[in-house]
C-alpha cells in the first residue's frame, strides 16, 4: 500500500511540473506581444483619425453678397488701330493689354466681375453703338474705356480722364486720383468729353487717356509691364473706393 502511495505521489508531481511549464510558455509569449504594442508604429502604419463627415471640407464660405459688374472697354480694335505710337506700335494693342491686366487683378475678388467689350483684335463699329449697349444690357454698375492719346505736337504729354453726364463726375474724380499716381505723368485733369461711349451709357462712365503714344517719353513708359501693372492695380483701387468695398 505504501508503495502505491509513493507511485501516486510521483505521478502527481510530474503532472504539476508539466502544468507549470506550459503556463510559463504562454506568459512569455504575452509579454513579447505587449512590448511590441508599446513600440512606436512604423511610418507607413501610423494611426490616422478619420475625418468627421459632419465637418465641412473647407473653412471658406461661399460669397453670398452683391457682385458688381464693371465693363472695361479696350478702345479701337481690328481695322481701327487707333493712334500709332512713335515706335510704330498700335494703340489698340496697348488698350487690350491693359484691359486684360485690369480683369486679371480681380479674378480672386468675389465682389467684382470685369467684362471686356472685346477679348481679341476685333473691329467694333461705333455706328452700331455696341460698346455702350453691351454695358447697358447687362446692366453694368460702372464703365471704363481704355485709351492711349495722340497729338500732332510730340511734346504733348500726360494723363486725363473724361466723363459726360454729371452723374459720372464723382466716378471720374475718384478713378483719376488713383490712376494719375500710377502713371507718374503730367496731370491733365478731369474733363467733360462728348464721346459716344460716355454719352450713351446709363451707368457712371469714364474714358481714360493714360498717356500720349505720340510722345517719346510717355510711350516708352506705357509699353512696359511695370507701367501697365501699376495702372491696372490703380484702376481696381479706384473701383473699390467708389463702390465702397473693403
Amino acid at each position: 500500500m505504501r508503495k502505491m502511495y509513493l507511485i501516486a505521489a510521483v505521478w502527481l508531481s510530474l503532472l504539476l511540473l508539466a502544468a507549470c511549464s506550459d503556463g510559463a510558455g504562454k506568459g512569455s509569449g504575452g509579454k513579447i506581444a505587449d512590448t511590441g504594442l508599446s513600440a512606436a508604429p512604423a511610418e507607413d502604419s501610423a494611426i490616422r483619425v478619420p475625418r468627421s463627415t459632419s465637418q465641412p471640407q473647407s473653412s471658406s464660405q461661399p460669397y453670398l453678397g452683391r457682385v458688381y459688374k464693371v465693363v472695361v472697354d479696350p478702345g479701337h480694335g481690328g481695322d481701327d488701330p487707333g493712334a500709332v505710337s512713335v515706335s510704330g506700335r498700335m494703340e489698340k494693342d496697348f488698350n487690350l493689354g491693359l484691359s486684360e491686366k485690369i480683369a486679371a487683378n480681380v479674378e480672386q475678388d468675389p465682389q467684382l466681375e470685369i467684362l471686356l467689350t472685346r477679348t481679341g483684335d476685333a473691329f467694333i463699329s461705333s455706328q452700331e453703338l455696341f460698346r455702350p449697349q453691351f454695358a447697358n444690357n447687362l446692366p453694368a454698375d460702372l464703365f471704363i474705356s481704355i485709351h492711349g492719346n495722340t497729338y500732332e505736337d510730340a511734346s504733348a504729354s500726360g494723363t486725363e480722364t473724361f466723363y459726360y453726364h454729371e452723374e459720372s463726375l464723382a466716378w471720374a474724380e475718384t478713378i483719376h486720383k488713383h490712376v494719375i499716381q500710377a502713371t507718374g505723368l503730367k496731370d491733365r485733369g478731369v474733363k467733360k468729353g462728348n464721346f459716344f461711349v460716355l454719352r450713351d451709357t446709363v451707368m457712371p462712365s469714364v474714358l481714360l487717356e493714360l498717356g500720349y503714344l505720340t510722345n517719346p517719353g510717355d510711350e516708352a513708359k506705357m509699353w512696359t509691364s511695370g507701367f501697365q501693372e501699376s495702372v491696372a492695380s490703380a484702376v481696381v483701387d479706384g473701383i473699390r473706393e467708389y463702390l465702397g468695398l473693403e
